[in-house]
This record gives C-alpha cells, sequence and structure tokens, in this order.
C-alpha cells in the first residue's frame, strides 16, 4: 500500500523489527501505540494509532491510524494535523504535504479517517467508498467521527513530547477540508488552518455537488433529515468569537465542492484568506507544484511567531 511506501524509500538500514516501539502510551487519557518506522538525516517517522472516540457499525474502523513525522533540528517543533481527501488508492497528496511541513520545521501527523485504509469495513471494499452513505443518518455519522478522530488526533499532538503542542495547526484537502473545518470551528487549540478545496453549508453542498448530488436525488434523500443528521457539525453553525488566521485555496471551476459553498466557507471565518485558482476540482492536481509549499510557508509563519 502505498501509504506503507512513502518512507520506505528514505528508511534507514535498520530492520523494521529492530525498531522500538512504545506500546499502550497514554496521550490525554487514552491508549496510544507510536513506533518508530522510519528514519533519515532530516526526521523521524512514527506510526500511531488509538481509539476512535466514537464507534461505527464496523470494528475494524474504530481504530484511527496515522503517521507522524517530526523533523529534526529543532526542539519540539510546532504540529499540523493533516486531513486526507476521501478515495483515493494511496496518500500521495497527503505525503507531498508532509514533506513539505517538514521541510519547513514542522511536524506533521497524517491520518486515515473513516472507512479508509485499514480502516476500510472489508478487505475487498474500496478505501473511503463506504464513507458516503446510503442514509442521512449513517453518513452524518461518519462524518461526527471523522471531526471526533481529528480533535482526538489534536489531543494526541497536544500531548506528545517530541512536538510543541501549544503551537497547532489544521491542513486539510477536499474532504479533509471539510472535516477539518468543522473540527477547527469546534476546538479553539489550532492556532491557524489551511482548507484546499473546501466548503461549507453542508446539506446545500450535498445537494448541489456534482459527486454527492447525483446520489441524493437516486435515493432521495430527504435535506430535512440531512440537516437534522448534520446538526452542529457545519461550521456555520459555530460562531467564531477568536479570529485565527485562515487560508482558503479554491477552485473557480469547481463542480465536486460548488463555488458558492467555497465562499460559505470564507463567510464561516471571518477574516479568512481566500485564494481561487483556475481549473475545477480533479484539475486542481496541477496545483500541487506549489500548493504543498503555499501551505507550508502559511502555517510556518504564524506557528513560528
Amino acid at each position: 500500500m502505498a501509504f506503507l511506501a512513502g518512507a520506505a524509500g528514505a528508511a534507514s538500514t535498520a530492520s523494521e523489527a529492530a525498531l522500538p516501539r512504545d506500546n499502550a502510551r497514554s496521550a490525554a487519557g487514552f491508549p496510544l501505540e507510536r513506533r518508530l518506522l522510519a528514519e533519515t538525516l532530516h526526521e523521524r517517522v512514527y506510526e500511531v494509532s488509538f481509539p476512535s472516540p466514537l464507534k461505527s457499525p464496523w470494528p475494524a474502523n474504530d481504530t484511527v491510524y496515522g503517521r507522524l513525522t517530526v523533523p529534526k533540528g529543532r526542539s519540539r517543533p510546532p504540529a499540523v494535523l493533516l486531513l486526507p481527501i476521501m478515495a483515493a488508492p494511496n496518500a500521495w497528496i497527503e505525503e507531498r504535504f508532509a514533506r513539505e511541513l517538514s521541510r519547513r520545521g514542522l511536524a506533521a501527523l497524517w491520518i486515515e479517517m473513516p472507512t479508509q485504509f485499514r480502516r476500510r469495513p472489508h478487505p475487498s471494499v474500496m478505501s473511503g467508498s463506504v464513507f458516503l452513505a446510503r442514509t442521512p443518518r449513517q453518513l452524518g455519522a461518519n462524518f461526527r467521527q471523522a471531526v471526533a478522530d481529528a480533535r482526538r488526533a489534536l489531543d494526541v499532538l497536544e500531548a506528545d513530547p517530541d512536538v510543541d503542542g501549544s503551537r497547532l495547526a489544521v491542513l486539510g484537502v477536499s474532504l479533509g477540508a471539510l472535516v477539518g473545518s468543522a473540527a477547527f470551528a469546534q476546538d479553539p487549540r489550532p492556532k491557524a488552518a489551511v482548507f484546499c478545496l473546501g466548503g461549507a453549508a453542508f446539506v446545500e453542498l450535498l445537494t448541489n455537488s456534482a459527486m454527492t448530488g447525483p446520489l441524493v436525488r437516486t435515493l432521495g434523500l430527504d435535506p430535512a433529515e440531512l440537516k437534522k443528521s448534520w446538526a452542529g457539525l457545519d461550521p456555520l453553525e459555530v460562531p467564531q468569537t477568536v479570529r485565527r488566521p485562515v487560508f482558503l485555496v479554491n477552485a473557480k471551476s469547481d463542480t465536486v465542492i460548488p463555488a458558492e459553498n467555497g465562499r460559505r466557507l470564507a463567510e464561516a471565518f471571518p477574516g479568512a484568506s481566500q485564494l481561487w485558482v483556475p481549473g475545477g476540482h480533479y484539475t486542481a492536481i496541477l496545483h500541487m507544484s506549489w500548493m504543498p509549499s503555499y501551505a507550508a510557508l502559511k502555517l510556518g509563519g504564524v506557528l513560528d511567531r
């Protein structure tokens, strides 16, 4: 699986079995496992796992797995929680962001969200494909679990002895931007955020998106039921009493996250900086040549103050 292959090429020659493991560490009162996965001249990469705060219908989905990259050369660097896209077959995008954050001197914790990778309900199921459930209740539950997992991942970073838990940020792409913006709105600990290809007004987004709209109409999902299932999750429902730096990147021709929903996300965070780029949701991959360095520059500028 590409998620596990990213650091292998840069790993030290020590065998994985010889690398130390910390079992049942306690971070904010819940079980946590962390083991050194790889080490280079410039960084250490740890694999972490912890229980999800919420239960799902699938036991395999109730353990959260992640990868923590800690750069060398500075003591207890700031850390960024990195939340991924929904159904990619690998973590190429997230690894690009994590690599650039590390190069900038920021630690990065990338987590698998509900039904992704090792959290799939069954090995035959494509990563992330079950996230878009067929009922408003389960769809809302999946998203609610993702937000709870993100906030618990912030607990992990806050308690980790190798990073500065008082200097945290959130970075999300696509689905990760939706989950990240919900978690950021609810949690005062992150000092800043970057959300790429995200949006707000979630029920309208589900209805109008080129990805989810046809599913909503085919299944006859009731907008009122969707609103009930997603209550309290939309960033627009959580007034921000303290302004924190938020940087948004949206695509002008995006039909998966419509432009109107991108603008609504900016409304949720007064003072947010919003950058509009050419292209659509999927052609935004062309902007990966600069987006990771842009995110690292913006977050580093805040966290290093």
